[in-house]
């Protein structure tokens, strides 16, 4: 039965379901999620629910009935432009979040080109096989070919001279990250703008999660790889509010170099018997909330409050990276350039050891083998895990030293020998051969993943796509 029952329910029994529904979630107040959460403290936390919550019934669709969300909007653009270092020019929107931003760079992009280059037929997306998988959506959604081209592996970073070989006739946009999500890795961002505008090819940023930390970074001093607009050649930026700008979900911020590359974003329709539609973003209707939220916290914080959060964040970062460096049997991979890195294991399971973290409270984010490089475990340090810097790093030290005297719990060889065996099979033969080795019992996951993760880095990317649509499909 749904949720919608012949009669009402009273409000305290709604609260309390709503309570109840929540025994399973990963409790992230406690500091030791290491990813997705970016928890900017109770006080501030406190100011964004509630100006989320006055400007809740708000939509931003109708910026003429509302025209306050307007007024919010354009301040925390011009916020966010200001760090990136744009001129007058530049001028760009809020989106719900990292995804939606790069979607409508694709977009653009495409537009753009049907009207500059209406010869090209076949459009190209060239970039990093560390872009975010948001690239290949949106290439999936806006009909372009994706080329990825290869990364150095001891930094993780774009190979620029693969990069710029990849550049052909019918490219209309290449990318590059500030840093890659996966390993925190700035791409030679200068020299790959440079290729691009040789070639007349507009050039995105994925800023989503350095954006504004790596800003901020700069202006205090430390030295950052210029990503930005002052680098000539590149185009567009997305730049994450709900990531380290510590404002709730869901917004972030897409600009673009003018306007003149803007009018190419927007979707206008009159042409319906219905209301004239007048989007920027690929939403319409969209709660006024996390636009008001995202401008409560970054007045509240302000520069000065960021450069502190930054501040700790780095030294906490530098410190557990000096501290993973003595762990015998665990490494990190390539040359992180803010409080983001990835941790591989040579002998040891790298999901077992996700396994025996989570066990302990820590939720990281298992990355599977790709473009050359390892499975791997992913951390983002926020500003909520400052102070538990020490015990992750005896906790992850405790694990490796307990994996290492107990000896693997996953056989891999046997698992790849069963892989191999049904990896050209249809997906349906696939996944029988795998429940069993994978633990999984009805529609939830098992607690413990390294088996099932195991299974999955042993095939190839593309027949693990496959798998993973039938099974959630199936099952949600």
């Amino acid at each position: 039965m749904g949720v919608m029952q012949p009669k009402g329910t009273p409000r305290e029994t709604v609260l309390e379901e709503l309570a109840g529904f929540t025994g399973g979630d990963v409790n992230w107040r406690t500091g030791r999620v290491l990813t997705g959460v970016y928890d900017p403290g109770e006080e501030a936390h406190a100011l964004a629910v509630e100006a989320y919550t006055r400007f809740l019934a708000q939509n931003a669709l109708y910026v003429n009935m509302y025209p306050s969300i307007g007024r919010l909007e354009r301040d925390v653009v011009a916020s966010v432009a200001g760090l990136l270092r744009a001129d007058d020019e530049v001028t760009g929107n809020i989106t719900s979040g990292g995804t939606e931003s790069i979607i409508m760079a694709v977009k653009t992009a495409r537009d753009w080109a049907r009207e500059n280059r209406p010869h090209i037929t076949g459009p190209e997306l060239v970039l990093p096989v560390t872009a975010h998988p948001a690239f290949l959506k949106a290439a999936h959604y806006c009909g372009l070919r994706v080329v990825q081209t290869p990364v150095e592996l001891k930094s993780f970073r774009a190979d620029i001279r693969a990069f710029r070989e990849a550049l052909g006739p019918n490219t209309i946009l290449a990318a590059g990250s500030a840093p890659n999500f996966s390993h925190g890795t700035i791409d030679p961002i200068a020299e790959m703008a440079a290729a691009a505008r040789e070639k007349g090819i507009l050039f995105h940023v994925d800023g989503c999660v350095g954006g504004i930390y790596l800003s901020i970074l700069r202006r205090m001093g430390e030295k950052v790889r210029d990503f930005d607009f002052s680098v000539p050649g590149v185009t567009s930026i997305s730049a994450d509010l709900h990531k380290y700008g510590y404002t709730p979900k869901n917004a972030s911020v897409i600009l673009y170099r003018n306007r003149d590359l803007r009018k190419h974003a927007w979707f206008v329709c009159t042409s319906t018997t219905g209301y004239a539609v007048i989007n920027p973003t690929a939403q319409s209707s969209r709660t006024g909330g996390p636009i008001a939220a995202a401008w409560a916290v970054l007045r509240f914080f302000g520069e000065e409050g960021f450069r502190e959060i930054m501040r700790r964040s780095q030294e906490a970062t530098r410190r557990m990276l000096a501290g993973i460096s003595g762990i015998e049997g665990i490494r990190v991979l390539g040359e992180p350039d803010m409080c983001m890195f990835t941790i591989a294991a040579d002998e040891l399971n790298v999901f077992e050891i996700d396994d025996e973290m989570r066990l302990r409270g820590w939720q990281m984010i298992p990355q599977f083998a790709c473009g050359g490089g390892p499975a791997n475990l992913h951390v983002s340090v926020s500003h909520a895990n400052v102070p538990h810097t020490q015990l992750f790093l005896q906790d992850l030290r405790e694990t490796v030293e307990t994996l290492r005297q107990r000896g693997p719990g996953v056989d891999r060889a046997a698992f790849s020998r069963i892989v191999g065996q049904v990896a050209g099979k249809p997906i349906e033969e696939i996944m029988l051969a795998l429940i069993p080795l994978a633990g999984l019992s009805g529609i939830d996951l098992p607690e413990r993943m390294a088996p099932l993760n195991t299974a999955l880095d042993l095939l190839p990317a593309g027949r693990r796509d496959e798998l993973l649509t039938a099974f959630f499909n199936m099952t949600t």
